[in-house]
């Protein structure tokens, strides 16, 4: 059971980080496109801004599943390192998480009744109903949740890394 577990994560982490790829390769191509069609030959993409909105929108839900997965998103260090008992920290941790993971619920399950209006609704260039637009939200608020819930044990149970903190120290200052 563990090693088709391992398989299946093996095969969303290959899947979320070539739809990163693809989608940010495809946004600056698109982009460069148009700038330089408009700047130098007066012309543009017609579905060009429609498709790269659907792109952005597409590689923010795929890139936070991603961060969640390289523990890339913000933490509450400063606060869950306060207090000097080891339970109080873990309690701390709990809540915070829990506080995150239904957050995450409650954007999903938005998301699924937003991308459900969608099949309504068409673009305005390319005329083709807008859940294939907002589809990406769902899905990238479903991986989320799944990558979260991998790493919350870990979480919760551990403080995070010293050298997770990221501002700049004191001595740098001077």
């Amino acid at each position: 059971m563990k090693k088709m577990f391992r398989q299946f994560d093996t095969a969303v982490t290959w899947t979320e980080d070539i739809i990163c790829a693809a989608l940010l390769v495809a946004i600056v191509c698109i982009s460069g496109s148009q700038m330089i069609l408009r700047y130098f030959f007066s012309r543009g993409i017609l579905w060009g801004d429609e498709v790269n909105q659907a792109l952005m929108v597409a590689l923010g839900m795929f890139g936070c599943a991603k961060a969640i997965r390289c523990n890339g998103h913000t933490e509450l260090t400063s606060l869950l390192r306060k207090p000097k008992s080891a339970n109080v920290r873990i309690i701390l941790r709990g809540i915070v998480n829990l506080i995150a993971l239904v957050t995450l619920a409650v954007l999903f399950w938005s998301s699924i009744g937003y991308a459900a209006s969608g099949t309504t609704v068409k673009s305005v260039v390319l005329r083709i109903p807008r859940i294939w637009f907002y589809i990406s939200m769902p899905v990238g608020f479903g991986l989320a949740i799944y990558e979260f819930l991998k790493i919350i044990k870990e979480r919760i149970m551990n403080d995070p890394p010293e050298d997770y903190d990221l501002a700049p120290s004191e001595e740098g200052l001077e």
